[in-house]
């Protein structure tokens, strides 16, 4: 199909889009010829706004600024019909505007994961890939939970990581910004800065993950300015667009002097990296997180909390608010101090090692959560480990744009795109039927075998209606993939000789476990370490995929 994109100066713009087309159908198919103008109009509407025109000979993307020229790009490609010589645009000919202005995606850059490992190319294409999706920002973090000092090579491999993520974020005019762990010190900190692990004493729900210190004990407050700066200065010839403080897995001290941790310690840590931070950032928008706060059970954190968001914290712009399981019910129930985003887990639920049998889909699951509390969000961050959890990634930037959308809507368009929109029943179904699994086995009940076998079923049956294109592309090899070996898990499941718990606990944890010796799980497995980019089966990527028979990776 002949293409003629009118740049009007959006190179970069007419790059990626054209790109994207040459992708998926061939640049010099006789088979119709399509015109493409790029235009900005800073009258059309508010910031990221894009409005999409039928034109005499062809069409219009005209974006409000240069974001919501890309996300217009993105709705542009996303809803059109594609086949393999053509693409028929079907794009919304209204005024799109965000009803959400933070979207971003935190990107988990430890444990020799996609994020960890990937070269630069595949970083910048999957980055391009999320914008045009509707992301809009990226958040890193320093590791410092695995540092022993800022003199080792880990450190430094971590700075150039979210160094070039951010780099190629800000290419893309998207934003970047950090967390920092109040009361998180290296692991070489002294024992005697150690804090008080009362405030969670099995570690069962908040977690004891590295060093924890005390901030109200004599010289540890000093140690974490010197933590904070060391993290912050990384980025200064880049800039920080958000800071974001953080409380717990990483965090936390429950001594009598620091509880309730969320509206006394935390927020007494939270003043002073304030203090610390605009001396490198002083116009970065300020983010408090209450990630964990409460749980499990009241103990006075948001109650605590809130009248000093009135006042002396009242110059965060934002309050993240989540947990790992149900949204906490203290923000639901009373007046927003500050405007609300959530960190929804889309990563780590309940299975392990988090991308060891493929995507990881749940729509009914982030659907209800939505439907629970949109009415005070504001935008989010999901928390990503991967590229395992693409689906969901998508599923949760398309209520920030459009609140009042279903998931349905939502992943159709991702399956027309990504897979074929002749399949969209069959597509959500098998994601779907590994969701029901999925949280069955959560919760420690019986996987449904049917439903396992139908999900692998369906999964073969698609994927002979696909194009070679999609056929060999990630993103649909994951989900199938997942399909398989659940269907093997499971089948393995009914036929063991062990206890209930025993074989539901196997269930939920890695294939190797329930099928090691199995050829196809294991060349299934392998598959996944070259998507994933886990050099060997040494153990260290043991987070995202568990130990695979025969060494080393095929490339």
């Amino acid at each position: 199909m002949k293409i003629r994109i009118q740049e009007n100066g959006f190179t970069q713009q007419a790059e990626i889009l054209r790109k994207c087309i040459a992708e998926r159908i061939p640049p010099e198919s006789e088979e119709g010829k399509l015109s493409i103008a790029l235009c900005a109009d800073q009258t059309l509407g508010a910031q990221e706004s894009y409005l999409i025109t039928r034109e005499e000979d062809g069409w219009k993307i005209t974006g409000a600024d240069s974001a919501g020229l890309f996300y217009g790009i993105g709705k542009f490609l996303h809803s059109a019909k594609w086949t393999e010589d053509t693409l028929e645009p079907n794009p919304p000919t209204n005024l799109v505007t965000p009803a959400c202005g933070f979207r971003a995606i935190y990107f988990a850059v430890h444990f020799y994961n996609w994020y960890h490992m990937a070269p630069t190319g595949e970083l910048e294409n999957y980055l391009k890939e999320l914008l045009l999706w509707g992301y809009n920002a990226v958040i890193c973090i320093i590791p410092i939970i695995n540092l022993d000092t800022f003199d080792e090579a880990l450190f430094f491999d971590s700075v150039e990581k979210t160094r070039t993520i951010f780099k190629l974020a800000k290419k893309l005019s998207m934003k970047v910004g950090i967390i920092c762990v109040g009361n998180q010190g290296l692991k070489s900190a002294p024992a005697e800065y150690n804090a008080d692990l009362s405030y969670d004493p099995t570690g069962k729900f908040r977690g004891h993950l590295g060093r924890n210190l005390c901030p109200s004990k004599p010289g540890v407050l000093d140690y974490m300015k010197r933590i904070w700066m060391t993290t912050m200065e990384q980025y200064q010839d880049i800039g920080l667009d958000y800071l974001i403080t953080w409380p717990y897995d990483e965090g936390g001290c429950g001594c009598a002097r620091c509880k309730p941790w969320g509206g006394n310690g935390y927020s007494e840590l939270v003043l002073a990296f304030r203090e610390e931070s605009i001396k490198l950032y002083p116009n970065a928008k300020f983010i408090i997180s209450a990630w964990l706060f409460d749980t499990p059970d009241n103990q006075g954190e948001y109650e605590s909390l809130y009248p000093r968001l009135r006042n002396d914290l009242s110059f965060a712009d934002f309050i993240l608010v989540d947990a790992h399981d149900k949204f906490p019910r203290y923000p639901l129930e009373h007046e927003a101090v500050k405007p609300i985003i959530n960190f929804p887990e889309i990563s780590m639920w309940k299975v392990y090692p988090w991308g060891g049998r493929g995507a990881n889909p749940m729509p009914k699951r982030f659907q209800g959560f939505w439907d629970e509390t949109k009415h005070i969000l504001k935008g989010g961050m999901p928390y990503s480990e991967g590229i395992y959890d693409d689906i969901m990634k998508i599923q949760c930037v398309g209520y920030y744009w459009e609140p009042d959308r279903r998931v349905q809507s939502i992943l159709c368009e991702y399956i027309n795109y990504e897979y074929s929109g002749e399949v969209c029943g069959e597509a959500l179904e098998i994601m779907e039927l590994i969701e029901k699994n999925h949280v069955a086995v959560a919760a420690l009940r019986e996987p449904d075998i049917n439903a396992a076998n139908r999900a692998a079923e369906l999964a073969v049956a698609v994927e002979k209606r696909l194009s070679e294109r999609a056929k060999k592309s990630w993103r649909w090899r994951i989900l199938y993939i997942r399909a398989q070996i659940d269907k093997m898990v499971y089948a393995y499941y009914s036929n063991v000789d062990m206890s209930r718990e025993e074989a539901l606990y196997e269930c939920r944890h890695t294939p190797e476990h329930c099928l090691a010796g199995n050829a196809q799980v294991q060349a299934l497995l392998q598959e996944l370490c070259g998507y994933y980019h886990c050099v060997d089966s040494n153990g260290e990527n043991e987070a995202t995929l568990p130990p695979v028979e025969g060494g080393k990776v095929k490339r």
